[in-house]
């Protein structure tokens, strides 16, 4: 029989998985879109469950975190029956912080929309005296603005002026088709949310079966070091996730509340709307809650620049407290990596994921970081170096 040397069979497998790996980046190529489509059907099957399984980690977050108040305060034991109550008072304050954003912010809002609308033709006229005071060094500009037809617009026909809008916006002639598109949008996403929500209870309740079973079908088909080190990644992971989540929400509900005292203190209209918006802006790292804050500041400047203007000062003032005392302590050094790492983190979360993938990637970015520096003084130890 003839006998092939080993460095030939070498050659010969090498270039067997250099045939295939050509032959699988070829078929990517020809099917990309087919596979495209493909995964986004699976992941539009699976998103309710995933969605879940985060409303549980965030929902078990709520438990540990009154577990361990209660236990400073009552000297709560951490059993079955106390985690159960627990699990089900934190399942209760997430419905709450539902239920009081439909039935309080709401109204507020399409109460606010209203009022807008039935001032838009005098805040256009005030906006266009305006804008022609303060161009009077420019004649051409003026010129243009005068051009800007705003007295036509009335109570009568506002509405067929902001049709034509829509229109323009969205290049359908029918703002019905809009408004059932949206409708259609929403229905969507409350369904796949309630998909999600009773999945999260499941999992919330069965977190012990859950978690066996998932170290089970690991441990049976990774072997001994992979399942260690998969076990370990994923320590640093939840425990990362935790405490970055946990603290990020308990900042959130500080800011919101102090700019709603403060609002409501300086006799500033959307006290409890602006306070909603900047705590969910605040979410978004970095940036979101002055977004949030100029967003809402322009939104009040309609009604009255002075109060608009008011409120940028006053979340400015509370920012600069948040930051220097309030953010050290509660999120403290969860996150554990430099700032400039955390613009990356946020700007590569952006181009991926849009918003979320900001909020979510700096954590995962984080926990990355902390495997590597790791997986760094394991291998300088080994030289002697460190």
């Amino acid at each position: 029989m003839f006998h092939v040397p080993k460095e030939y069979q070498k050659k010969a497998s090498f270039y067997q998985y250099m045939i295939v790996f050509a032959a699988i980046v070829v078929l990517l190529v020809m099917y990309i879109g087919s596979i495209g489509h493909f995964f986004a059907w699976i992941i539009s099957i699976i998103f309710p469950f995933i969605l879940g399984l985060g409303l549980a980690f965030v929902f078990n977050i709520i438990t540990n975190a009154l577990l361990n108040v209660g236990n400073r305060l009552f000297h709560i034991k951490d059993t079955k029956i106390s985690r159960r109550i627990l699990n089900i008072v934190s399942i209760l304050l997430f419905v709450f912080i539902i239920l009081a954003f439909f039935f309080s912010i709401v109204p507020q809002v399409l109460g606010s929309m209203e009022n807008l609308i039935d001032n838009l033709p005098s805040t256009l006229r005030h906006v266009k005296t305006t804008a022609l005071r303060v161009t009077s060094f420019s004649p051409a500009l003026q010129r243009i603005i005068r051009t800007i037809d705003v007295e036509s617009i009335n109570e009568n026909n506002i509405w067929n002026h902001l049709a034509e809008v829509s229109t323009f916006v969205f290049g359908d002639s029918k703002m019905v088709t809009q408004v059932n598109n949206l409708i259609s949008t929403t229905i969507s996403w409350m369904t796949t949310f309630f998909l999600a929500f009773v999945f999260s209870i499941f999992v919330l309740f069965n977190k012990k079966r859950f978690l066996s079973d998932v170290r089970r079908f690991f441990k049976a088909y990774l072997p001994r070091n992979a399942y260690e080190q998969s076990n370990h990644i994923y320590h640093v992971f939840k425990h990362t996730f935790a405490r970055y989540i946990g603290g990020t929400i308990l900042e959130c509900l500080i800011l919101g509340t102090l700019v709603t005292v403060f609002s409501t203190i300086f006799h500033l209209p959307y006290s409890l709307l602006c306070g909603f918006v900047v705590a969910i802006g605040a979410l978004v790292p970095m940036f979101g809650a002055l977004v949030a804050a100029i967003l809402c500041s322009l939104f009040i400047m309609l009604q009255s620049p002075t109060q608009g203007i008011t409120f940028l000062i006053m979340f400015i003032a509370i920012q600069q407290v948040e930051g220097n005392f309030i953010y050290p302590n509660v999120v403290g050094k969860s996150v554990g990596i430099p700032s400039m790492y955390i613009i990356v983190a946020i700007t590569v979360g952006a181009s991926i994921g849009g918003v979320l993938g900001m909020v979510i990637f700096i954590p995962l970015f984080s926990s990355v970081y902390r495997l590597f520096q790791e997986n760094e003084d394991k291998r300088l130890t080994k030289k002697e170096l460190y």
